[in-house]
């Protein structure tokens, strides 16, 4: 009969070194499962923002009685047809006419924050105080305008993930 006394040294190396393998590979496994994770959550935050966004901007514009103005990032105001794409920070849309008086204009504005809110205009054509969010993480807001048709790009970023949606609004009166 043979008399074990325990292990032997080479036994508890081999013995460490299989569980330190296992465990380094189900640790990167796992790192690597919640990146991915991360990824894809951000990915569709990004396209439901997007979709959202362009909704809710569809919706103004299409329901107005036209384009007000609308002012590029340097404050200028922009007129007519454009060439290409031109990054804005607000388009007011028109609601009010002699029919309807006490109805509000509204306006898209981008603000640094990287948020994107429809606001209220006062009879100055200023926006009012609060106003609300429409979206987040928009890194620009940039338009095109053919004749009645006002092409809408948004790019928006969250976490090192990009989501970019190019969109189409119908205007009556620019």
């Amino acid at each position: 009969m043979k008399n074990k006394k325990g292990y032997i040294l080479l036994e508890c190396i081999i013995s460490l070194t299989v569980i330190m393998i296992l465990s380094l590979s189900l640790y990167s496994i796992l790192l690597f499962s919640n990146n991915y994770k991360q990824i894809v959550e951000d990915k569709v935050e990004l396209y439901e923002q997007g979709q959202e966004m362009t909704l809710q901007i569809n919706k103004l514009i299409e329901n107005s009685k036209g384009i007000i103005n609308i002012k590029d990032l340097s404050g200028k105001t922009i007129f007519g047809n454009t060439n290409s794409y031109i990054n804005v920070k607000s388009i007011k849309c028109k609601y009010k006419d002699e029919d309807n008086t006490g109805v509000k204009d509204k306006e898209i504005s981008y603000k640094s924050n990287k948020k994107l809110f429809i606001n209220t205009l006062n009879n100055g054509g200023n926006s009012e105080a609060g106003g609300y969010e429409i979206g987040d993480y928009v890194d620009n807001i940039s338009i095109m305008i053919t004749d009645n048709k006002i092409s809408i790009k948004l790019l928006l970023s969250k976490n090192d993930e990009k989501y970019e949606t190019d969109f189409k609004s119908y205007i009556r009166d620019f």
